[in-house]
């Protein structure tokens, strides 16, 4: 289960890093930690079937991920604030389980990139 699929635009990530230079490890980290908090939001509203907060939480999350260039995670987001809207929470725990595990993977790539930040 480790190969999971994800699509991060490391170009937009790479000019960022240009563009922020001192700041790019601060908006890494506030990322992953307002994403934390936003996946902790949806674990709670998914069983209680809120999905006012379910698609709040989820539109959140879904721009904070296009500014990044993390599209996988931001189309699953897309998904659920769909879903949410829609009043369908049949497919809200497996919309969950893909967000966490795609967060993991994106916020592995990106801890790697602050501790690597010149590949070339």
């Amino acid at each position: 289960m480790s190969d999971i699929s994800y699509d991060l635009d490391l170009t937009l990530i790479e000019g960022l890093r240009e563009l922020l230079e001192d700041k790019f490890a601060e908006l890494i980290e506030t990322f992953k930690t307002d994403s934390a908090r936003r996946i902790a939001l949806i674990a709670r509203a998914v069983p209680a079937q809120d999905l006012d907060v379910v698609s709040q939480e989820a539109h959140g999350l879904k721009g904070s991920c296009r500014n990044l260039g993390a599209n996988s995670l931001a189309a699953i987001c897309d998904q659920m604030e769909q879903d949410a809207n829609a009043g369908d929470a049949s497919q809200m725990e497996q919309l969950l389980t893909a967000i966490e595990q795609q967060f993991a993977a994106i916020a592995a790539v990106m801890d790697d990139l602050l501790e690597y930040p010149n590949s070339d």
